[in-house]
């Protein structure tokens, strides 16, 4: 039986010194504390990652609204067979903003902090788990909207992505939070390669670039988050949103900068930082 995207379930039983690593990873966010490396060793597959994050998402206590799809560094995607990674998105750290609007987003003091442009599809109805293959076509009926919005990548562990992917994977995929701003009107009839995107940090351009920056632009971000939840027998519910992948790269950033994130006449929007709190009792 698959498990709904967004829904608490008990994490599969772990080998012990996973499972260590689910819980150290987790007691560090919900205390804000920053930590000075990977607690144990790096999970020799990403599939030991993805156990990790699984079991932290039952744990976590907040149901998931999304996912968040990153690229896997050139050099990574030979040793880790795979070109991008995913990371859930909880549904209590996504935030709607207007264009013209300025949110404050909180992040990992000590730990790593960036923004990161990014185009979010929303999905129209729940996607089972399933081995088809998706043409482009097929992916663009599963979504109700395009979105602009922004990324808020934090872990309490500064060099997490020296670590590689199994090390983002393990903690969260790196994600802190989303930043949902206005829909792209008539998506569907238009380039998608069209969509431009710039950030600003400090007011200095920080990057610029176009959707298809992203390899295979947005529809290929959830072709890959297709093919991950049928190897994870998840099910992805209507409503779920996919953060597709940093347009125009990574902005570090900390509790004193600011970041203007621009997609032209899809509106633009302002975002400051702030250090995360502690937030609720350890888990589990």
């Amino acid at each position: 039986m698959s498990t709904p995207l967004g829904t608490k379930a008990e994490p599969d039983a772990l080998p012990p010194e996973l499972d260590a690593i689910s819980r150290r990873l987790v007691a560090a966010r919900v205390a804000a504390e920053a930590l000075p490396g990977f607690p144990g060793a790096l999970p020799d597959s990403l599939d030991g990652a993805y156990a990790i994050q699984t079991a932290s998402i039952a744990r976590w206590g907040d149901a998931v609204g999304g996912w968040k799809i990153g690229m896997i560094p050139a050099d990574d995607q030979l040793r880790a067979d795979d070109e991008r990674l995913a990371g859930p998105i909880f549904k209590s750290s996504i935030v709607g903003i207007e264009s013209g609007g300025t949110r404050t987003m909180p992040i990992y003091a000590g730990g790593f902090a960036a923004v990161e442009a990014e185009f979010i599809l929303e999905l129209g109805c729940a996607v089972q788990p399933s081995a088809k293959e998706y043409s482009n076509a097929d992916l663009a009926a599963l979504v109700s909207s395009l979105f602009v919005g922004a990324e808020i990548a934090s872990s309490p562990m500064a060099a997490i992505n020296e670590l590689g992917p199994a090390g983002v994977i393990s903690d969260f995929g790196n994600n802190a939070g989303l930043l949902l701003g206005p829909a792209v009107a008539n998506w569907r009839s238009g380039n998608l390669d069209s969509l431009t995107a710039k950030v600003m940090i400090d007011g200095a351009v920080a990057g610029a670039a176009a959707a298809n920056a992203v390899p295979g632009g947005p529809l290929a971000a959830l072709r890959f988050l297709l093919g991950l939840a049928a190897r994870r027998d998840i099910e992805l519910p209507e409503g779920t949103l996919i953060s597709t992948g940093a347009v125009t790269g990574i902005h570090g950033v900390s509790v004193s900068s600011a970041a203007r994130v621009d997609f032209g006449s899809f509106g633009w929007f302002d975002v400051k930082f702030k250090p995360k709190r502690q937030s609720g009792s350890m888990p589990n």
